[in-house]
């Protein structure tokens, strides 16, 4: 019971902060805040001495003043708590439970009565913990009204703990003319929505298919520059990196062996969690049996595309 109490606590705190980022005028200003939230989960992951990070990450607030003013911002919602949509058991257990933030000896000086407008939101963060300030960081992303700036939302994506494993050559490719997805406007009926997908062009069609995995929650982008990898989109899962290559063929044109092999090399090589090869028209026996030899593989085809119209795909 306790857990959830806490894990719930974790959950309103980072809609307060996600929402004081959100609700920052200027976008050049929820970009800072993401390179804020981004240094400031280095610091808490790092080996400092609790004392040692308050004092990092109190610089960091301190650092800009569109950062000061969202602190500020937390600070107020969270010392109006007793008014806030927390359930009774929550907001009974708050004050304790933040008190209880490991500092210096032992102790979180102040917590409890909500005293030191910035001093909150820094023992905040650390009561978060690394996947709390990522967690905050993806709300914030996967808004679309704060993605004017997705170089630099991206640029503090890649340094997420869960890509460690991912290549800087990768990395660099993940950054090159990144772009938004784009759900755009299909025909509802069948056929006529295949004969939409047969025609689009095929950097539309990329933008469209990572629509999916953004409408999911996950942050994703499509990258317009041809990369060594054949990568065209890319998503972040709580788990890790996912992979897509989209393939706009026409209906006979199937795709073979040797992009699948390919393919599942740079999975492979990346540490990838999954690869998605996502496609107008169909794969070859060939193609579907080498996909079968990896469990990180998933084949997507007309038929599964069009059923992803139809129901959400999970990913």
């Amino acid at each position: 019971m306790f857990d959830a109490i806490t894990e719930g606590i974790k959950k309103w705190l980072i809609g307060r902060f996600a929402s004081a980022i959100r609700h920052t005028t200027r976008a050049e200003d929820r970009v800072l805040a993401i390179q804020w939230l981004s240094d400031s989960r280095a610091v808490v992951a790092s080996e400092l001495r609790p004392i040692e990070k308050f004092k990092k990450l109190n610089a960091l607030i301190n650092s800009r003043t569109a950062i000061v003013a969202i602190a500020k911002s937390v600070s107020e919602a969270v010392s109006n708590y007793r008014n806030s949509d927390l359930p009774l058991p929550m907001k009974i257990a708050l004050p304790a439970t933040l008190a209880a933030i490991p500092l210096v000896g032992g102790h979180a000086a102040g917590v409890a009565a909500f005293g030191g407008a910035l001093g909150v939101p820094v023992l905040l963060l650390i009561f978060l913990g690394a996947a709390g300030i990522t967690s905050i960081i993806e709300a914030v992303v996967t808004n679309p009204e704060a993605r004017p700036h997705i170089v630099e939302i991206i640029d503090a994506i890649v340094q997420d703990e869960r890509l460690r494993r991912t290549s800087a050559q990768m990395k660099s490719a993940m950054k090159e003319q990144p772009m938004d997805p784009t759900r755009f406007a299909v025909p509802p009926e069948e056929s006529a929505l295949r004969a939409y997908l047969l025609g689009m062009d095929p950097f539309q069609f990329e933008r469209h298919t990572m629509s999916f995995f953004d409408a999911a929650g996950l942050g994703a982008w499509v990258t317009r520059k041809s990369n060594d990898f054949g990568v065209d989109g890319f998503a972040v899962h709580p788990d890790g990196l996912m992979i897509v290559q989209c393939k706009r063929n026409a209906a006979d044109n199937k795709v073979g062996r040797p992009t699948i092999q390919q393919f599942k090399g740079v999975i492979e090589e990346q540490n990838a969690l999954r690869g998605y090869v996502v496609t107008t028209s169909t794969f070859s026996e060939e193609a579907i049996e080498s996909a079968q030899l990896s469990d990180k593989l998933v084949l997507v085809d007309m038929d599964r595309l069009v059923g992803w119209h139809a129901e959400a795909p999970v990913f």
